[in-house]
């Protein structure tokens, strides 16, 4: 499954917040999938999460309709 995201991942996009290239994470998704798939059933199944992913500024940002419903806002990581 992470493998099959990896591979759509779109050229033109920008590096994340680890200034990881998308280049970079589609040429490495067969090296680099089953390692990140055992890091985060791991993650889950311990309970104890990394606390570099407890860190984020996630801010809503409207798309459409009502602005009181938050199935009308996406989150949207500020780096």
């Amino acid at each position: 499954m992470v493998k099959a995201k990896l591979d759509k991942i779109k050229m033109n996009k920008a590096p994340g917040a680890d200034l990881v290239g998308t280049r970079k994470l589609i040429e490495l998704a067969d090296e680099i999938s089953y390692t990140v798939a055992d890091l985060f059933n791991k993650s889950l199944c311990s309970r104890d999460v990394p606390q570099d992913w407890k860190l984020a500024n996630v801010m809503p940002i409207f798309k459409k309709g009502k602005k009181s419903s938050s199935a009308n806002c996406r989150p949207v990581l500020l780096v």
